[in-house]
């Protein structure tokens, strides 16, 4: 049973380090989305600040309100990246002391 055993070990390594690709992988793309959505958020803040500078604000629409909400979505964002480049340090961490 010994060969079996050491047959299923194998099995299961290949098993954890390919999920562990695609876990690396999904990370990569939510990144991607993340700062895509950040990227985003500064154009439209960029446009509310520039109606607001020109004066051509539609009516109705408070600017600082608008850019607060975009700031606070940004921030929100940023947080967010930067906890999971955290999270995969720690991860790479993790696995450099397997």
């Amino acid at each position: 049973m010994g060969l079996l055993d050491k047959v299923k070990e194998t099995a299961q390594k290949g098993a954890d380090l390919a999920k562990e690709g695609v876990k690396a992988g999904q990370d990569k793309i939510d990144e991607t989305k993340l700062k895509k959505k950040i990227g985003d958020l500064k154009e439209e803040l960029g446009g509310v600040v520039y109606a607001q500078k020109s004066g051509t604000t539609a009516t109705g629409v408070d600017a600082e309100v608008d850019i607060a909400r975009i700031v606070a979505e940004i921030n929100a964002a940023e947080a967010e990246l930067a906890e999971g480049a955290s999270d995969n340090d720690a991860g790479e961490g993790e696995a450099a002391a397997s």
